[in-house]
Protein backbone atom coordinates (compact mmCIF):
# COMPACT_ATOMS: atom_id res chain seq x y z
CA UNK A 1 0.00 0.00 0.00
CA UNK A 2 3.01 2.59 0.76
CA UNK A 3 4.92 1.36 -1.99
CA UNK A 4 1.64 2.55 -4.45
CA UNK A 5 1.20 6.08 -2.82
CA UNK A 6 4.82 7.02 -2.54
CA UNK A 7 4.78 5.75 -6.97
CA UNK A 8 1.97 8.20 -7.54
CA UNK A 9 2.90 11.02 -5.51
CA UNK A 10 6.27 10.76 -7.21
CA UNK A 11 4.15 10.42 -10.50
CA UNK A 12 2.52 13.54 -9.61
CA UNK A 13 5.66 15.43 -8.57
CA UNK A 14 7.48 14.66 -12.22
CA UNK A 15 4.08 15.85 -14.10
CA UNK A 16 3.86 19.19 -11.94
CA UNK A 17 7.51 19.46 -12.89
CA UNK A 18 6.63 19.23 -16.64
CA UNK A 19 4.26 21.98 -16.16
CA UNK A 20 6.41 24.19 -14.41
CA UNK A 21 8.66 24.07 -17.44
CA UNK A 22 5.96 25.75 -19.52
CA UNK A 23 6.05 29.06 -20.10
CA UNK A 24 4.06 31.51 -17.50
CA UNK A 25 3.09 34.05 -19.54
CA UNK A 26 2.38 37.15 -17.76
CA UNK A 27 4.17 36.15 -15.00
CA UNK A 28 7.17 38.34 -13.43
CA UNK A 29 9.35 39.18 -10.56
CA UNK A 30 7.68 41.00 -8.17
CA UNK A 31 10.09 42.55 -6.31
CA UNK A 32 12.84 45.10 -7.40
CA UNK A 33 15.84 44.77 -6.13
CA UNK A 34 17.37 40.96 -4.86
CA UNK A 35 15.94 38.91 -1.53
CA UNK A 36 13.36 38.85 0.93
CA UNK A 37 14.38 37.69 4.54
CA UNK A 38 11.99 37.19 7.30
CA UNK A 39 10.23 34.80 9.23
CA UNK A 40 7.81 31.43 7.92
CA UNK A 41 7.05 28.09 8.26
CA UNK A 42 7.48 25.46 5.91
CA UNK A 43 7.63 21.48 5.53
CA UNK A 44 9.27 20.54 8.69
CA UNK A 45 10.69 24.22 9.77
CA UNK A 46 9.97 27.20 11.59
CA UNK A 47 12.50 29.94 11.63
CA UNK A 48 14.67 31.95 9.00
CA UNK A 49 12.72 32.85 5.23
CA UNK A 50 14.57 33.68 2.57
CA UNK A 51 13.63 33.92 -1.32
CA UNK A 52 15.48 34.69 -3.96
CA UNK A 53 13.77 35.72 -7.11
CA UNK A 54 14.97 34.41 -10.16
CA UNK A 55 12.72 36.06 -13.44
CA UNK A 56 9.55 34.32 -13.14
CA UNK A 57 10.46 31.88 -10.16
CA UNK A 58 12.02 32.10 -7.46
CA UNK A 59 14.08 29.52 -4.87
CA UNK A 60 12.95 29.49 -0.90
CA UNK A 61 14.49 28.98 1.97
CA UNK A 62 13.05 27.83 5.50
CA UNK A 63 15.40 26.89 8.47
CA UNK A 64 15.18 26.65 11.75
CA UNK A 65 13.45 24.82 14.26
CA UNK A 66 12.13 21.19 13.50
CA UNK A 67 8.20 20.71 14.29
CA UNK A 68 6.49 23.59 16.14
CA UNK A 69 8.10 22.13 19.37
CA UNK A 70 11.84 22.86 18.22
CA UNK A 71 12.70 19.43 18.91
CA UNK A 72 15.31 19.63 16.85
CA UNK A 73 16.76 21.38 13.57
CA UNK A 74 15.49 21.41 10.01
CA UNK A 75 15.86 23.11 6.86
CA UNK A 76 12.74 23.17 3.73
CA UNK A 77 14.21 24.30 0.02
CA UNK A 78 11.58 25.17 -2.36
CA UNK A 79 11.48 25.80 -6.13
CA UNK A 80 8.60 28.42 -6.75
CA UNK A 81 7.21 28.87 -10.23
CA UNK A 82 5.09 32.73 -10.09
CA UNK A 83 1.47 32.77 -12.00
CA UNK A 84 0.18 35.72 -13.56
CA UNK A 85 -1.07 38.21 -10.98
CA UNK A 86 -4.75 37.96 -9.48
CA UNK A 87 -5.14 41.34 -8.50
CA UNK A 88 -3.04 44.02 -9.50
CA UNK A 89 -3.38 47.37 -8.28
CA UNK A 90 -1.64 50.46 -5.77
CA UNK A 91 -0.58 49.59 -3.24
CA UNK A 92 -1.11 46.09 -2.84
CA UNK A 93 -0.61 43.05 -5.44
CA UNK A 94 -2.56 39.44 -5.17
CA UNK A 95 -0.50 36.29 -6.54
CA UNK A 96 0.04 33.08 -6.62
CA UNK A 97 2.60 30.51 -7.41
CA UNK A 98 3.25 26.87 -7.62
CA UNK A 99 5.84 24.30 -6.74
CA UNK A 100 7.66 21.51 -4.69
CA UNK A 101 10.53 21.20 -2.33
CA UNK A 102 12.10 19.09 -0.24
CA UNK A 103 12.52 19.58 3.75
CA UNK A 104 15.27 17.61 6.17
CA UNK A 105 15.43 17.69 9.91
CA UNK A 106 17.86 16.37 12.05
CA UNK A 107 15.85 15.63 16.07
CA UNK A 108 14.62 12.73 18.62
CA UNK A 109 17.49 10.86 17.82
CA UNK A 110 16.46 10.73 13.90
CA UNK A 111 16.87 12.26 10.61
CA UNK A 112 13.94 13.36 8.52
CA UNK A 113 13.28 13.49 4.71
CA UNK A 114 10.46 14.67 3.14
CA UNK A 115 8.60 15.53 -0.16
CA UNK A 116 6.16 18.79 -0.58
CA UNK A 117 3.51 20.51 -3.23
CA UNK A 118 3.59 24.14 -2.51
CA UNK A 119 0.66 26.40 -4.05
CA UNK A 120 0.61 29.91 -2.16
CA UNK A 121 -1.23 33.05 -1.90
CA UNK A 122 1.02 36.01 -2.13
CA UNK A 123 0.35 39.62 -0.99
CA UNK A 124 3.04 42.17 -2.24
CA UNK A 125 3.08 45.32 -0.86
CA UNK A 126 4.04 47.71 -3.60
CA UNK A 127 5.29 51.04 -1.74
CA UNK A 128 6.77 49.19 0.74
CA UNK A 129 8.58 45.62 -0.77
CA UNK A 130 6.85 43.33 1.99
CA UNK A 131 5.43 39.98 1.05
CA UNK A 132 2.77 37.97 3.22
CA UNK A 133 2.74 34.79 2.10
CA UNK A 134 0.21 31.70 2.90
CA UNK A 135 1.06 27.99 1.42
CA UNK A 136 -0.83 24.87 1.13
CA UNK A 137 1.64 22.54 1.18
CA UNK A 138 0.82 18.77 1.07
CA UNK A 139 3.70 16.26 1.78
CA UNK A 140 4.94 13.11 2.06
CA UNK A 141 7.57 12.18 4.26
CA UNK A 142 9.90 9.41 2.93
CA UNK A 143 12.46 8.87 6.03
CA UNK A 144 12.93 7.23 8.67
CA UNK A 145 9.38 5.45 6.79
CA UNK A 146 7.10 6.17 4.48
CA UNK A 147 4.58 8.33 6.02
CA UNK A 148 1.24 10.03 4.71
CA UNK A 149 0.68 11.50 2.30
CA UNK A 150 -0.68 14.94 4.44
CA UNK A 151 -3.05 16.86 2.70
CA UNK A 152 -3.43 18.76 6.06
CA UNK A 153 0.28 21.00 6.22
CA UNK A 154 0.05 24.70 6.09
CA UNK A 155 2.68 27.50 5.95
CA UNK A 156 3.18 31.05 5.84
CA UNK A 157 6.02 33.93 5.43
CA UNK A 158 6.37 37.59 6.18
CA UNK A 159 9.23 39.15 4.19
CA UNK A 160 10.76 42.53 3.45
CA UNK A 161 13.08 42.50 0.14
CA UNK A 162 16.16 44.35 -0.32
Amino acid sequence: MGVRVANRVIAGVLALSLLMLMPVGEAEARYPGGMGIGVGTATKASGLSLKFPAGPSAFQVTAGCRSSSCSGVAAAFDFLASMPPLVTGEPVQLAWNLGGGVAVGVGDDHLGLAGAFVMGLEVAFQPVPLELVFEWRPNLRVIPDISGPSFSSFGGHFRIYF
